[in-house]
């Protein structure tokens, strides 16, 4: 107890040294790590939440990832911004909008910190630069039992159907005879392997044994349920024999289909992809789903991801983030489907309704629900359905990110990048969506420089940005033990100064058009250029703030 105390005081103290403007000096380092270990983060909860940052008046923040060997070099950058200049000294993590997101950047892409890093970072950037951190872009997929499936034999039909029968009342058993009353349980059937029957004869069979299940006593109708799985092979021959099944499933009377197929390599390299993905591609998957949505059949890959268990992980890796003081955690939910993600945010919420948890979506993998794919070419409605069932939760932040970055996928297409998702037109339209559903968002995904004033334009919540900002260093550290990475991205000084000033060049180029035709002439004549434009920019400021700052109730910063 005692020494809790004293390491809840020792961080109290740094964090007011620091409050002051001191830059206490390394030997408090040791120290501090001691103290994040013993107590699991940093005793007191953060009270700034990075949903309260106000872009509209601060302009779009920026979020740069590393793992804390370069949280010096990135907090001293955002300190010669040209905003912090024209703020002072007095600016704060939550005006200044810089953030420093914790992330390890390894061959397979962006993984979690543990303490150690936790406790560089802290101790760099506490009181002086927002944290946010991204406790993994994959959720960890935990699955229930497989449902319980009977195999119709192919021939000696009227001797193995009561074999068919006995099977099925044996699996209904213990959920029709559950303590506390019955519970539901759908019960899979399946054709054997190379079964001769003829499609009217499966028809028969499956009818009969749908009204066993009904009126033999062995199940409760109301909650008991007979269902179809199929195994398919690949491609279009998989995709027919999942269409089959559906059909025949209907003819029967029968509404639940579960398929089970052969793992896609494109499945197997990111460990899973959603649903039916993880057996056909998406052209052929769609043509189920809009058969089965015709037919009212539900069909499911053989699978069934527990969202339940998935939150409660993905809480472990956010409550380690506010623990340690940070002001934002954000969670991939890939390869859930839409429903799955729903109830997932749901119970995050719930967790987190002072601190904000920041769920992501990765436009270069897709969304599937219950009736329809997006990806490619409709991914921006599937982004819309997304934030729909976010704002139904009242998520306050979210992130639309790529995930696969070594490929070269990028969030803002230019030109005629193939390798571009989203047009800027497209990104301003969801912007706008999310604002009106009382959603900020983030933005990330192989961020150019040449593109961040367009972000700053669009007047965007903020972004994230990773090789915009660094250069390339040798493999080092906890690094070395990672086939995959033949060098390191580590953020330089000069790279993000540069790059806030550009952000913010776009973001008050766009602001003053109207309110100050002169200041916005000489933004417009410093054109992109970072070392100009910082010798335009905090005059600028100064003018924004002059004619903002008073409607906020807002002390003007120095000038």
């Amino acid at each position: 107890m005692q020494l809790g105390d004293a390491y809840r005081d020792l961080l109290r103290t740094y964090t007011a040294i620091v409050a002051k403007g001191i830059m206490p000096a390394a030997s408090w380092h040791s120290a501090l790590r001691q103290a994040l270990n013993f107590l699991g983060g940093q005793g007191d909860r953060q009270s700034f939440s990075l949903s309260k940052y106000d872009h509209k008046l601060f302009g779009p923040y920026l979020g740069v990832s590393d793992e804390g060997s370069a949280a010096m070099e990135i907090r001293n950058a955002a300190y010669v911004s040209p905003k912090a200049r024209a703020f002072g000294r007095r600016i704060s993590p939550n005006e200044l909008g810089v953030a420093l997101d914790a992330e390890r950047l390894g061959g397979i892409g962006e993984v979690p910190v543990g303490p150690d890093e936790y406790a560089d970072i802290w101790t760099e950037c506490i009181g002086r630069l927002l944290i946010s951190t991204n406790i993994g872009s994959h959720a960890n997929l935990r699955l229930y039992n497989r449902a319980p499936v009977v195999v119709i034999p192919g021939k000696n039909m009227q001797a193995s159907m009561e074999v068919v029968k006995t099977q099925l009342a044996t699996a209904f058993k213990p959920f029709l005879e559950a303590p506390g009353g019955a519970r539901p349980l759908t019960v899979f059937v399946e054709f054997e392997f190379g079964s001769k029957h003829s499609t009217q004869a499966k028809k028969a069979i499956l009818e009969d044994l749908v009204q066993y299940v009904r009126s033999s006593g062995i199940a409760a109708p109301r909650i008991h349920k007979l269902g179809l799985n199929v195994r398919i092979g690949w491609g279009r021959k998989g995709c027919d024999a999942a269409l089959q099944a559906i059909d025949l499933a209907s003819s029967a009377g029968i509404k639940y289909v579960s398929i089970d197929g052969i793992v896609r390599k494109e499945a197997d390299k990111v460990r899973s992809l959603p649903g039916l993905l993880t057996y056909l591609p998406s052209e052929f998957v769609t043509l189920i789903l809009e058969l089965a949505q015709k037919k009212q059949i539900h069909v499911n890959a053989v699978n069934v991801p527990d969202p339940d268990s998935v939150a409660r992980e993905i809480w472990a890796g956010l409550n380690a983030a506010r623990s340690m003081g940070l002001n934002l955690g954000k969670y991939g939910l890939f390869p859930m489907s839409l429903e799955e993600c729903d109830r997932i945010v749901e119970q995050i919420q719930a967790w987190f309704p002072d601190w904000t948890a920041a769920p992501v979506f990765y436009v270069d993998q897709g969304l599937i629900s219950s009736k329809k794919i997006y990806t490619g070419k409709n991914i921006s409605e599937g982004v819309e359905v997304w934030l729909r069932t976010m704002a139904k939760h009242r998520v306050k932040v979210v992130l639309i990110d790529t995930v696969d970055k070594s490929k070269g996928w990028k969030i803002l297409k230019t030109g005629n990048d193939p390798k571009g998702v989203l047009s800027s037109d497209q990104i301003a339209h969801l912007n706008s969506f999310g604002e009106r559903l009382g959603i900020k968002l983030l933005w990330a995904g192989g961020i150019t420089p040449e593109q961040v004033p367009q972000f700053g334009m669009l007047g965007v919540f903020g972004i994230y940005v990773t090789t915009a900002v660094s250069k390339m260093v040798p493999v080092r550290g906890t690094y070395l033990s990672d086939p995959g990475l033949s060098s390191e991205k580590e953020p330089t000084f000069a790279g993000v100064v540069g790059v806030k000033t550009l952000l913010e060049g776009g973001f008050l180029l766009k602001q003053l058009k109207d309110k100050s035709p002169l200041i916005h002439a000489k933004i417009t004549k410093a054109g992109f250029d970072p070392v100009v434009l910082s010798t335009v920019l905090p005059a600028a400021w100064r003018y924004w703030w002059k004619h903002n700052l008073g409607s906020k109730k807002k002390s003007i910063p120095h000038t």
